[in-house]
């Protein structure tokens, strides 16, 4: 289905100090970037470089490309492709019927839907996938040529790199652009190298092994820079954004999630916090449930909690995405996001980390 785009490379130097903004997989979510840009104050003084998955997984796909095609024309933004961004090449005719009908019938928060949509059209299985695929082509061709002109590969004042998943050497970029997309768990796998890399594909949470976080990796010793804080992906999810002037670093975020005050101080113990995802911990034993929650152990018998969870059973052993025992320590005053009310815990969040605290507290926050 992939249809092939040759690298597409930018030598990029821009003064020290013009602030630079670094935002990654906004998955169609229009509405938080525009929340996002209004916290940092984005101008026309600033550069925006977004760096991919900026549509699919969302519900504002063709709104966001427009909103993008006209921000474009009077401020300094830089695009670059993501792996979910290549979803306007991936159905250029011909297509394989069966990955078409998954991402619209299956997935379903895809541009391929917005564009039916758009033309009046209902897809189904008896769709002529390829009729369609071509009046796509021609009917929201400004669509293609635009995300079609997307940068694979940014290199800033020959320092920084950046790039979507991941790359190893600068003296070895493919020919082809997918290998620099989908780059699976880059941070873990990143080769020492004299630039900073700053990417986004992979949640940060992905890389948690005891305190679940979202907030964005700075690792200078290894000269990464982590930042998808897994919106539209994870259930916890948000928007990083990165800023950088003067080769110096900050970060804020946005998310969708309700917030809360907490009306007492909540403080636990957290003697063996523990995260366990289906990146870092292949498989996992499910045990009994309790309430609303899935307990869960790894490979070396830890106990955690899991709310959310797809799981692929194999021989008594699941594959979870996210299970966590962090119960989170709150300050009388102190805001939190309410991500999900269950029993006997509720999942929240505070400061982009996520825990669980129990539910009567929340019970006695909405009071």
């Amino acid at each position: 289905m992939q249809k092939k785009k040759k690298t597409s490379v930018l030598r990029l130097n821009l003064n020290n100090n013009q602030r630079c903004i670094f935002i990654s997989d906004i998955h169609g979510d229009l509405d938080l970037l525009k929340k996002g840009l209004a916290k940092v104050n984005f101008s026309k003084d600033d550069a925006l470089f977004l760096l991919g998955d900026l549509i699919e997984k969302g519900d504002q796909n063709l709104a966001m490309l427009d909103y993008l095609m006209e921000l474009k024309k009077d401020y300094n933004i830089y695009l670059l492709s993501g792996n979910c961004d290549e979803v306007l090449r991936f159905i250029l005719p011909p297509v394989k019927k069966e990955e078409f009908l998954y991402y619209s019938l299956v997935k379903g928060h895809t541009i391929i839907n917005e564009m039916a949509k758009k033309m009046d059209i209902k897809i189904s299985k008896e769709t002529n996938v390829d009729l369609l695929c071509y009046l796509f082509s021609n009917e929201f061709k400004k669509y293609y040529d635009f995300v079609d002109a997307f940068y694979d590969l940014v290199i800033l004042n020959e320092k920084y790199i950046l790039v979507h998943g991941g790359i190893d050497d600068l003296n070895d970029i493919p020919v082809y652009n997918y290998e620099l997309l989908k780059y699976d768990s880059f941070y873990l796998k990143a080769k020492p190298s004299e630039y900073i890399r700053i990417v986004g594909h992979f949640p940060t949470i992905n890389y948690a092994t005891k305190i679940p976080s979202n907030i964005p990796i700075f690792d200078f010793d290894k000269n990464v820079i982590s930042i998808d804080g897994g919106n539209k992906v994870k259930l916890a999810g948000q928007l990083n954004i990165v800023i950088m002037q003067n080769d110096m670093f900050n970060y804020t975020y946005v998310d969708n999630y309700e917030k809360k005050i907490a009306k007492k101080d909540i403080e636990v113990e957290n003697l063996n916090p523990v995260h366990i995802n289906s990146y870092l911990d292949s498989v996992c034993y499910y045990g009994e449930k309790e309430q609303d929650f899935y307990i869960v152990y790894n490979q070396k018998n830890e106990k955690c909690y899991a709310y959310y969870m797809d799981f692929l059973e194999k021989d008594d052993f699941f594959f979870c995405y996210d299970a966590t025992n962090y119960m989170m320590n709150l300050k009388k005053g102190e805001e939190y996001s309410l991500i999900v009310k269950a029993e006997p815990f509720s999942i929240i969040k505070k400061r982009g980390i996520v825990g669980l605290i129990p539910t009567t507290v929340v019970n006695e926050d909405e009071l």
